[in-house]
Formats: C-alpha cells, sequence, structure tokens
C-alpha cells in the first residue's frame, strides 16, 4: 500500500487530469476518468468524470461544478457523454440519471483541494465521492453497481486515445 501511495504522489506531480486514471481502492474493478467534454460555459471546467464498473461494463458519466457559497465541490450526473448527440444538461435541470452528488479532491498528503478539476491542471491524487454508493446502488440500471465509500486512488497517467 505504502508502494502505491508513494506512485500516487509523483505521478500526481506530473499528471494533468485528464490523463489521470484513478481505482477505487477497496474495489479495483471500479475505475474512473477524466474525459475532455465540450461541455460549454455552464460546466466551466471542460472535463467529464467517468466511473466504470467491470461487474457490468457499464459507465456512469459526471460533470464537475462549484457549489459556490457553500464551499462545496459536487458532481452532476448526466448522460452518455461518448453518444453522438450528447450535449451537456441545463445547470438548472436536465437529464440528471444519478442526480447530484458532493466530490472531494486530495492532493498526496490528503489536504483537500478546494476546488473543481478544469483542463490541464495537476491531477489529485484522490478522490472521495460520499454518495457514489448509494446512488450507483439505487439510481442505476442493476444494483450491483453499488460501491463502497472509499477513496479513489491515482494509479495511472496516459493520454486517453
Amino acid at each position: 500500500m505504502a508502494l502505491l501511495v508513494a506512485a500516487a504522489a509523483l505521478a500526481a506531480l506530473a499528471c494533468p487530469v485528464e490523463n489521470a486514471g484513478y481505482t477505487l481502492r477497496t474495489a479495483p474493478g471500479i475505475t474512473a476518468r477524466f474525459r475532455d467534454v465540450d461541455s460549454g460555459r455552464d460546466w466551466p471546467s471542460g472535463l467529464a468524470l467517468g466511473i466504470h464498473s467491470a461487474t457490468t461494463n457499464r459507465t456512469y458519466w459526471f460533470l464537475p461544478w462549484d457549489g459556490g457559497t457553500d464551499d462545496l465541490q459536487n458532481l452532476a450526473s448526466t448522460t452518455d457523454v461518448d453518444a453522438k448527440d450528447w450535449k451537456p444538461p441545463s445547470p438548472d435541470g436536465g437529464p440528471r440519471p444519478l442526480g447530484d452528488l458532493e466530490y472531494v479532491e486530495v492532493d498526496q498528503g490528503y489536504g483537500v483541494i478546494d476546488a473543481i478539476p478544469h483542463r490541464n491542471a495537476p491531477a489529485p491524487a484522490h478522490i472521495l465521492i460520499p454518495g457514489l454508493g448509494a446512488a450507483l446502488r439505487y439510481g442505476s440500471v442493476d444494483s450491483r453497481d453499488g460501491a463502497p465509500k472509499q477513496f479513489f486512488d491515482l494509479t495511472s497517467c496516459s493520454p486517453r486515445r
């Protein structure tokens, strides 16, 4: 485990967030990866977060957003960003299959990063999405996609093909 943490720390220093790959610490079949998307000015990060379940081979998509005065960062679920006709939802509504979830990024020393990710920014070493398990278990089409409440750890850094 110490080796994994050390590798994540080194990778985070040089890895842009859109190249970062994450693995859920206690469920390695659940992975996450950011993707460049044309999300428009309402979703300023220019990224979508895909969470993939190896159990069901499904990927769930989310757009990062800043909670503003509540000082929280969040994820809005969205439809498949790979779909030919995908468009980001309105910030005031639109398709959100799994609703909104709180999102926490931390650096290699577990200091909270108080911002949403943006293209070309350094990748966080760890990500925590406290409500993900319940959202996948009760909001997805397959209850086998539930996830334990645990950190995603940075495990790879490579450009998306």
